[in-house]
């Protein structure tokens, strides 16, 4: 059997199989396939790690647990004859998502700009001034810095 994040993986890297095919042929300029895939394959374990640790962290259901009261048609008892019903936590929830496209998104789009170009072949000190100016855009105080050189991010 497979595992899980083995399945995310290849399901990863075939998406991105499929969207650079996509993007051929609505962009002029063809898209890196091959990096893309790779970078892809490379990526999505310590993502699906990420998204396991904050489940983990703040998980998403809570079980509101009831004794049961006889026996209920259909109920199948957890552990200690107490069942459970679940609850969406609208609290960590939010919590997810914020870290998730605000810490995670910042490290995920840094990695992407600096791997697929270093995949590609670029050399990895034009690879980190990518990183670099991604982080300075980014940054609270971004309207106070040296601000982005024409095009970097968008090449």
């Amino acid at each position: 059997m497979v595992s899980p994040i083995a399945k995310a993986t290849l399901q990863s890297a075939f998406l991105a199989f499929c969207s650079a095919l996509v993007a051929t042929f609505l962009t002029p300029k063809e898209p890196p396939i091959v990096a893309l895939v790779i970078f892809s394959a490379f990526a999505t374990p310590p993502n699906f790690l990420w998204q396991q640790y904050l489940e983990r962290k703040l998980p998403g259901y809570k079980i509101e647990k009831h004794e049961l009261k006889g026996k209920s048609k259909g109920a199948i008892p957890a552990e200690g004859g107490v069942n459970g019903k679940r609850r969406l936590n609208i609290t960590n929830t939010v919590l997810k998502v914020v870290f998730d496209q605000t810490l995670g998104a910042v490290v995920n789009v840094a990695l992407h700009l600096g791997g697929v170009r270093a995949l590609q072949g670029v050399p990895l000190a034009e690879c980190f001034r990518v990183i670099k100016e991604l982080v300075s855009l980014t940054s609270p105080l971004y309207p106070w810095s040296s601000g982005p050189s024409s095009g970097v991010l968008w090449d």
